[in-house]
């Protein structure tokens, strides 16, 4: 993969938050300017391990026109980033995978897990 394919990538590096971590970012999302947006993302994370551009916007009362549109999401999406790289003191930690075509921010399995159990729930949904 060549630098015009993905560009920024080299800027990050996959993080696995532990439940100590998420417990941090939550009382940071909590106590933060736009914490109703902020714990609605982690939120949407622990309820299906996704959060979409779509959806951001769709909080914050605003139609998609354009990709340009995508930039309210990132914007929202770089708040929890600073969280996380706050408390696990790296700055290119990310406890995301951003997909460009559908345009939102998945977390895996254990993150869900992890985030879940921060919230107080069971690691995941009974079936």
């Amino acid at each position: 993969m060549n630098e015009a394919e993905h560009s920024g990538q080299g800027k990050y590096e996959s993080a696995t938050l532990t439940i100590d971590e998420w417990k941090q970012v939550m009382e940071k999302a909590e106590s933060s300017d736009g914490s109703d947006l902020h714990m609605y993302i982690l939120r949407s994370w622990a309820n299906q391990q996704v959060v979409t551009n779509a959806s951001i916007n769709a909080f914050r009362e605003k139609v998609i026109d354009d990709a340009e549109n995508r930039k309210t999401g990132a914007n929202a999406i770089g708040h929890i980033s600073r969280f996380g790289h706050s408390v696990t003191d790296n700055p290119k930690a990310t406890c995301y995978s951003w997909n460009e075509i559908r345009g939102e921010w998945t977390i895996g399995g254990s993150q869900t897990t992890s985030l879940r159990i921060t919230m107080g729930h069971s690691g995941m949904p009974e079936r």
